[in-house]
């Protein structure tokens, strides 16, 4: 095994390529498209994994992002409402890239159709209960006056609606999950009803990884955490521990034996200062010893406090450790862990993220 001196990221292929494949085949099924999100691993290697599969859509979060896939690829959702200050970089993008761009609001348009020269993809992004960023989706008239505009102009041409269920991640269980992706679905279908002609994109983790029958109007999927998954989405039940395909490795620095703790070179800026509630307890990962990497059954500890570099761990037997020894940890939030980290380990090689 390799030897790490500091915090550092692991990846495992061959989980995270079945993870692939399940979701895939899912689509597949409901002769639906797979639009992975990018921003969960926002890599150029990991990026191939899913070409080799067949996949040649994806969804990105950013301009930036978007920039940063697009000499690879041809098909790029930017599934966040488009900021204007970046129009001389849309208006400078790749004229192969099909991109298709993100908004909600009528001033958005209006200043697109005016200052954008690139042809590109409208979508409008509808809320149906996240309340994070879109139109509501009883708000027709709003939606109507952004397909119109886009009807008058060469450059933009409206293709449908996308939505994120984001609140299937306030679930406790998969039977909330469902409930919330049918809660969801049943106002997609009002919207249906009156734009029949049009693409419907919806996605998220945990339903992408629990639904496996989709209404024939769907057209997309675009979840993203599910090639690694996570112990958030292990414990909402969107996957199993062993479906978990990434684990941070750190050093122990020191060891409290009277208060059955150790500390460990890894914190806020490593992992990010998302946590789990676990029985009344905050816990930002669970621990295994690094010489058990992938073994899920042999937990010796749970993360109980990060700041920024440092982590205390609370462990079963303190008297299993030593000064300078390694533990794997399991983070509670994917997506951001490699946002913080900037690159990981895929066996020997490391390989970097989008900076």
């Amino acid at each position: 095994m390799k030897s790490f001196t500091k915090p550092s990221l692991i990846i495992n292929k061959d989980k995270s390529i079945d993870n692939i494949k399940n979701i895939k085949q899912i689509a597949d099924k409901n002769k639906i498209k797979l639009r992975p999100h990018f921003k969960t691993h926002q890599s150029l290697e990991i990026g191939c994994w899913y070409k080799n599969l067949g996949i040649d859509k994806i969804t990105v979060s950013s301009v930036s992002m978007a920039k940063y896939f697009s000499d690879e690829w041809d098909d790029i959702l930017i599934a966040f409402p488009i900021n204007i200050l970046e129009i001389e970089t849309l208006n400078n993008f790749p004229k192969k890239c099909n991109l298709s761009l993100l908004v909600d609001n009528f001033f958005v348009i209006e200043y697109l159709k005016k200052n954008l020269f690139k042809n590109v993809n409208i979508y409008v992004k509808i809320d149906v209960g996240y309340s994070r960023a879109g139109i509501r989706y009883t708000d027709t008239k709003d939606i109507d006056s952004i397909i119109k505009l886009c009807s008058l102009s060469k450059n933009l041409t409206f293709k449908g609606f996308v939505s994120h269920f984001g609140n299937t991640y306030n679930s406790k269980n998969k039977k909330d999950i469902v409930k919330i992706f049918k809660s969801s679905i049943k106002k997609i279908e009002k919207l249906k009803g009156k734009y029949n002609n049009y693409e419907f994109s919806i996605g998220d983790t945990p339903s992408s990884s629990l639904i496996n029958a989709y209404p024939n109007y769907i057209s997309e999927i675009r979840p993203g955490n599910f090639i690694f998954y996570d112990l958030f989405q292990y414990i909402i039940g969107s996957c199993k521990i062993e479906d978990i395909a990434l684990r941070m490795v750190c050093p122990i620095v020191s060891i409290y034996r009277k208060r059955k703790e150790i500390l460990i070179y890894g914190g806020s800026v490593h992992f990010s200062k998302d946590y789990i509630n676990l029985n009344n307890n905050i816990c930002y990962g669970f621990v295994y010893d690094y010489k058990d990497l992938w073994n899920e059954k042999n937990k010796i500890g749970l993360v109980k406090s990060l700041s920024q570099e440092h982590g205390v761990v609370e462990v079963e037997d303190v008297n299993y450790f030593k000064v300078g020894d390694l533990v794997s940890i399991i983070p509670v939030h994917s997506c951001l862990t490699v946002d913080k980290m900037k690159g990981f380990f895929v066996g020997e090689e490391k390989f970097s993220v989008m900076s």
